[in-house]
């Protein structure tokens, strides 16, 4: 109930209002002294509440020698009502809101963070639906399970380019990283997806739990775009059938780069 209770006042009633229509569902026609009860709406409030709801026809008053009786509107058309409302307001925001981001601004460079994994993968979907010219990605299995279907549909009018890590069935224009040590223990899957050379968007895996961050600053793009490309190029070159000899100075190497090892 405390779940339908809030999905009612979201389409934009107060808690008692949403508390009054809710009683008034299974009772049908009652008095406001029924209503207070079953509600818990204190009386005092009540014909204010039902008053406010009667303007906004969501409920229907009766008068009759016995006093004022009400009943909620039928659910099929308070759907509908709350459907044409919601829509209207959806429309016209839409509207504004384009309006206002089309106004000329001088151009900003920023990084912006973005949480939360719905967040992110939304964030993804609307970057992979405005891309035009091309789309470069270097991406762990999860996200790429996430955003395949997205991928697909943007596949006819973009170029599709990038690298691909654990994953088994590679859009066309995607590479699979061969399988490395590094790889195969990596502690912080990423993500990259870039758009048309112009937005860029980076960070932890999904399941990682992390941050992800925006940008459209043209050397963060430049520089992770290559980024991606050497991978591939490196990918390329030393192929599935030297892994292993690749392997046995590889991950050694990295870590005495980074100082986690004395070089022998």
């Amino acid at each position: 109930m405390e779940e339908l209770l809030g999905n009612i006042q979201a389409m934009g009633l107060t808690q008692y209002e949403a508390k009054v229509y809710l009683s008034l569902v299974p009772l049908g026609l009652s008095n406001a002294y029924q209503i207070s009860k079953i509600s818990g709406v204190p009386r005092a409030r009540v014909y204010d509440v039902l008053d406010g709801l009667v303007q906004h026809g969501l409920v229907m008053k009766q008068e009759s020698e016995g006093g004022a009786h009400y009943s909620s509107l039928p659910v099929d058309v308070f759907l509908e009502s709350m459907k044409s409302k919601w829509e209207e307001t959806y429309s016209s925001l839409e509207k504004e809101l384009k309006a206002l981001e089309k106004q000329e601004r001088e151009p900003e460079i920023y990084v912006s963070t973005v949480k939360g994994e719905d967040n992110i993968l939304s964030f993804c979907r609307v970057l992979i639906r405005r891309a035009r010219k091309r789309i470069v990605l270097s991406m762990w299995e999860p996200m790429y399970c996430n955003l395949m279907e997205d991928l697909k549909k943007r596949q006819e009018g973009c170029l599709l380019r990038g690298i691909l890590f654990q994953v088994n069935d590679p859009l066309p224009g995607l590479e699979l990283h061969r399988k490395t040590h590094y790889v195969e223990h990596v502690d912080h899957p990423w993500f990259i997806v870039s758009v048309d050379g112009q937005e860029l968007f980076y960070g932890n895996s999904i399941e990682q739990g992390g941050n992800a961050f925006y940008t459209d600053d043209p050397a963060h793009i430049y520089l992770l775009e290559d980024y991606i490309w050497h991978d591939v190029l490196v990918n390329r070159l030393v192929g599935e059938e030297k892994r292993e000899e690749m392997d046995q100075w590889i991950a050694p190497a990295r870590k005495s780069f980074f100082g986690q090892i004395r070089e022998s």
